[in-house]
């Protein structure tokens, strides 16, 4: 049985969204373990346990010193090694077929060194943290190299892909995807990324996402508008449970986490609806 180990930090909130991916993405000859920075603490036997028969490892945003060096003694021998975002010393044993990072990544294809030379410094400090730069426009510069030559890489992007749109659908596709690339499994159909902006504006009665303030606020108005029309409390907005404020109510921008609004935590619609109660315009970003 193949066995994935994913460790995500600073994130004990989305344990049950990764659990619930997992459970899709499990199957007889498919093991997924899912822990937490904080279970590094709390329960390091049992992680150390997962570790040791592990074919894939996938870690985020582990930063805390100990934390690192614990898991860089335990990691080296897993043939599959994904870390994003986390301390560079752990980043460092990043390995997916012939793509690595490291002091000699003797696999990687000249074209590809020389592309990600160009997002860094040159100094030893900086060298990994290109890496996060590249991760952001690396797509639309591979169709510029051979895919026969940078293929994992390719996965890679794709992998990360997965993970920074976040949400279920996408983390199932991603263990899905590690399974046929890299375990040789059949999984059938994958998904493809189901993508969220990196910025925008939404709310609880509107599918999808405004591009800017403006578009949100006339639709807001819009909503206001029918709801005031009909002399109701509100009910077609979904989430307007009060009685509809006049345009010229307060505007209040909420600034959100948008990690917290693509794994869709309950807090977000709850908070929308209180300003709202208060006579005021609540603008999520």
């Amino acid at each position: 049985m193949s066995r994935i180990v994913l460790i995500a930090g600073f994130e004990a909130f989305n344990t049950n969204l990764y659990e619930q991916a997992a459970a899709a993405a499990r199957r007889s000859d498919l093991e997924i373990c899912i822990f937490c920075d904080r279970d590094l603490t709390t329960q390091p036997d049992a992680i150390a346990a997962a570790l040791v028969d592990a074919d894939v490892f996938f870690a985020s945003l582990i930063f805390d010193y100990d934390q690192v060096i614990w898991l860089c003694d335990r990691v080296r021998h897993i043939p599959v090694r994904l870390i994003f975002e986390s301390a560079l010393e752990l980043m460092a044993l990043t390995q997916l077929g012939k793509f690595v990072i490291g002091e000699k990544p003797k696999g990687m294809p000249k074209p590809v060194q020389f592309i990600l030379s160009k997002f860094g410094s040159g100094k030893e400090e900086d060298r990994l943290a290109g890496y996060l730069s590249f991760l952001k426009v690396g797509p639309k510069l591979l169709k510029f190299v051979p895919a026969r030559k940078v293929q994992d890489l390719r996965n890679w992007l794709i992998i990360y892909g997965y993970w920074n749109a976040g949400g279920p659908e996408n983390v199932t596709a991603l263990f899905n995807y590690l399974a046929e690339k890299y375990l040789g499994l059949i999984v059938g159909e994958i998904p493809p990324m189901i993508e969220t902006p990196n910025m925008g504006l939404l709310h609880p009665a509107y599918e999808g996402y405004f591009e800017s303030p403006a578009a949100y606020v006339g639709w807001y108005e819009e909503v206001l508008a029918e709801c005031g029309d009909r002399g109701d409390r509100g009910d077609k907005a979904g989430i307007l449970t009060s009685p509809p404020s006049p345009p010229s109510s307060p505007r209040v921008a909420i600034l959100l986490y948008r990690k917290h609004v693509i794994t869709h935590q309950s807090y977000i619609p709850q908070l929308i609806r209180y300003f709202e109660q208060a006579g005021l315009t609540p603008v999520p970003i």
